[in-house]
């Protein structure tokens, strides 16, 4: 494809004219970001040991079918 740039040369690109204080913004919500992203991976992931942990447990609802299980999961929604 002619003129394809990968996105990370594109802000690159742009980056190198900011000021140090937008650059130093960018970054500290760069970082805020990242945070947010691992807090909440930890926070999927230990939904889900204990999700995993009532089932093997026998505890938990019992669903007479799977339409009735799809139901209940997406009640909130």
């Amino acid at each position: 494809m002619a003129g394809h740039r990968p996105f990370r040369d594109l802000v690159a690109d742009r980056m190198k004219d900011w000021s140090p204080e937008r650059r130093a913004r960018y970054e500290a919500r760069k970082a805020k970001f990242a945070a947010e992203m691992a807090a909440a991976e930890l926070t999927g992931q230990a939904a889900t040991r204990e999700a995993m942990e009532e089932l093997e447990a026998g505890k938990g609802t019992r669903f007479p079918s799977v339409d009735a299980l799809m139901t209940d999961l997406h009640d909130g929604d």
